[in-house]
């Protein structure tokens, strides 16, 4: 397809010289152009010719039209630009150009299609205009919802103006074009019966006037009359004679608002997710019937269709939901359900990608998704750690060298005094009075001296301060451990050298910036993770990954859901620093879909109301873990522990422990004696 960028503005009128009905398509065409493609915007002119010819100033950008002058779409061409300035793209089906070499900086607002005059059969027509309209749809300035004004360039040959234009406008429809018009010559006398029942002979007989027919259609006027073209309806005609001029100067391109569907079908693709919770109602025959429960999506959902007076058809449900292609290159999915017109929503937990653009429609956003980090959460210190965490290691040596110098000062004081006890002036002895009022109990017998008296005293206050505080944490810690150190920002999830799971193609292009070596770092260890509540398990219950969820599933898949059982006691835990992504929650439709501006209207006016959260709390699915989560809530109030031979580790230990040293004490004193005795 040959593509050209005109913008230019053309002075010279058109020398008249091919016949009069070529001159009066031109000038119809003009008279369209005035009225309706509004000044600086893009017009697209679509041909269907095979041979392309460089002849005369009038055919350099432009394609031969067999019988009917290359002159006319020279005359066409300066017709679109003798009063105002717009930028033109031409394009021809026959040439090898792929459609991203399509340079407009904008969507056309108004397209121009040329059926070719070469055609010597209706079907012949259609297929021209079957073959255009796929050209122009592959491209990414497509724009369905523009004005279209389809041509037919055969003057000469005989055939049902209705029927072809009917048959035209169903090509239009396939690609969701509703705001359209046919122009084609009317070539028989019943075709143009309203353009001439004022101009009668004077035998009385109708003369017949030439004329050009200006058809389209309007869908869904009432529930037997929905998506189907079954009418093609005459507008308007232009005459061919004199200057020419419309009839009944009707307006072509009226808003083709739709506020009532009476009752039409409407076809759901949908996806069971976390709020979508299904229920099938038997009919009387043997086929059965999708309902759901009235969730947040379809809640929302039933309120716009309510609103429309659709009714709603829900499809069964299809594998690959969100698949987009196959590598064969066939669309899957509920894109491809949209794509071949088998379906005409698509709701399922969809968010806004540069895919669901392209391909489809998508609705107004009507939920934000809030995507964070989530790490494994930390652990319970062991009940065996709870006597080494009472105090740091600086102070276990400060006790330990304190008790150490204590039974020197003691031995020092206790030789220096000639009426002290003796026992006090052995170092073994000095140890053992030392600890026991460490550890609160009585010595063999009281010191003598004031100086020695005094040091114990002192040594005594500071014993009592070491043993409340040893006392008091120690219960605090067999009762509840505490956590150990967790996760608070990215800088530690990277230096706890752990993987990144999460879904390649939602989370990919948001760490895409090779100039961040964190984001470099991300993709280098990333695990590609299609099974989101997989990948948050291995993070909360095995703790080898660093996951990307949403707050409100992730409470849901604990609290909740089926996957409840697997997830207690294994939570993964939220980094509280920005989002990854905040996303819409959306629904999607067919490219060029008629309901899209309505279903945006209402979708604006339920966020307004706050209507959407309100579906969210009162969920059957949000009830369940809400409860879940209060009854969590009262039972964390609540809680006192009666402390078990599991919360008293520790204490066994050292109970052991101290066992085995007086076992092993008792040992060396019978080995001691009798060695010596």
């Amino acid at each position: 397809m040959t593509l050209l960028t005109l913008t230019c503005v053309t002075v010279a009128r058109a020398d008249v010289s091919t016949d009069v009905q070529e001159w009066h398509l031109v000038r119809c065409l003009k008279s369209i152009s005035q009225r309706y493609f509004s000044t600086g915007e893009t017009l697209a002119v679509s041909l269907h010719e095979e041979a392309l010819h460089t002849s005369g100033r009038r055919s350099e950008n432009f394609t031969n039209f067999g019988p009917v002058s290359i002159d006319v779409v020279g005359y066409i061409s300066e017709e679109m630009h003798r009063t105002e300035t717009r930028s033109v793209v031409i394009s021809n089906v026959f040439t090898d150009y792929e459609p991203t070499e399509w340079n407009s900086n904008h969507k056309p607002e108004s397209y121009l299609l040329l059926a070719p005059s070469s055609c010597n059969h209706e079907s012949d027509i259609v297929q021209s205009v079957r073959s255009q309209l796929k050209r122009l749809s592959s491209y990414p300035e497509w724009n369905p919802r523009a004005r279209f004004v389809v041509t037919v360039m055969n003057i000469s040959f005989k055939y049902n103006a209705v029927e072809v234009s009917q048959r035209i406008l169903v090509e239009l429809w396939k690609r969701k074009i509703l705001n359209a018009i046919v122009l084609i010559p009317l070539t028989h006398t019943s075709q143009s019966e309203d353009a001439t029942d004022t101009r009668k002979r004077p035998d009385g007989h109708i003369m017949e006037v030439p004329a050009l027919g200006i058809y389209t259609w309007f869908p869904y006027q009432g529930p037997n009359r929905c998506s189907v073209v079954d009418e093609a309806v005459l507008l308007d005609m232009w005459l061919m004679e004199d200057e020419g001029n419309f009839v009944r100067n009707s307006f072509f391109f009226s808003k083709k608002a739709y506020y009532n569907f009476h009752g039409c079908e409407l076809r759901v693709a949908v996806k069971i997710t976390n709020f979508i919770t299904e229920s099938t109602i038997q009919n009387s025959g043997n086929n059965a019937d999708l309902t759901f429960d009235e969730g947040l999506e379809i809640g929302v959902l039933k309120l716009i269709t309510r609103t429309m007076n659709f009714t709603l058809i829900f499809l069964p449900q299809i594998k690959n939901f969100r698949k987009v292609q196959e590598e064969s290159g066939n669309y899957i999915g509920y894109t491809g359900l949209l794509m071949n017109d088998k379906a005409d929503i698509a709701v399922g937990g969809i968010i806004r990608t540069a895919t669901s653009t392209n391909l489809t429609d998508v609705t107004t956003s009507f939920w934000k998704i809030r995507w964070q980090w989530y790490v494994p959460c930390p652990v319970k210190f062991p009940g065996w750690q709870s006597i080494s965490r009472i105090f740091s290691l600086s102070g276990w040596l400060c006790i330990f060298l304190a008790a150490m110098l204590a039974h020197i000062v003691i031995v020092f004081l206790a030789r220096f005094q000639i009426q002290e006890i003796e026992s006090f002036k052995r170092f073994v002895d000095a140890v053992l009075d030392v600890w026991a009022l460490i550890l609160g109990v009585s010595i063999l017998s009281l010191p003598r001296t004031s100086p020695l008296r005094l040091f114990f005293s002192a040594w005594m206050c500071y014993s009592l301060a070491i043993n409340t505080v040893f006392q008091a944490y120690l219960t605090t810690y067999l009762v509840d451990p505490g956590f150990e150190k967790s996760i608070t920002s990215i800088e530690e999830v990277f230096a706890s050298g752990t993987k990144y799971g999460f879904s390649s193609t939602f989370f990919d292009r948001n760490f895409n910036n090779e100039a961040n070596s964190k984001d470099v770092e991300i993709l280098r260890n990333r695990i590609d993770c299609g099974d989101m509540v997989t990948c948050l398990l291995w993070t909360a219950k095995y703790r080898n990954i660093s996951s990307i969820c949403n707050p409100e599933l992730v409470e849901y898949l604990y609290y909740g859901s089926k996957y409840s059982d697997k997830f207690r006691g294994y939570q993964p835990c939220e980094l509280k620093e920005m989002p990854v992504l905040v996303t819409d929650l959306l629904m999607v439709v067919q490219k060029g879909s008629i309901f899209l501006d309505r279903m945006n209207e209402i979708i604006c006016r339920l966020v307004e109301a706050g209507l959407p959260a309100h579906l969210y709390k009162v969920s059957p699915e949000a009830r369940k873990y809400f409860k879940a989560i209060s009854s969590a809530s009262k039972t964390a109030a609540e809680e006192y522990h009666a402390l078990t031979m599991n919360n008293m580790q520790s204490a066994f230990y050292l109970l052991l422990f101290g066992h085995s040293l007086g076992l092993m004490s008792f040992l060396m004193e019978l080995l001691y004696f009798k060695m010596h005795l």
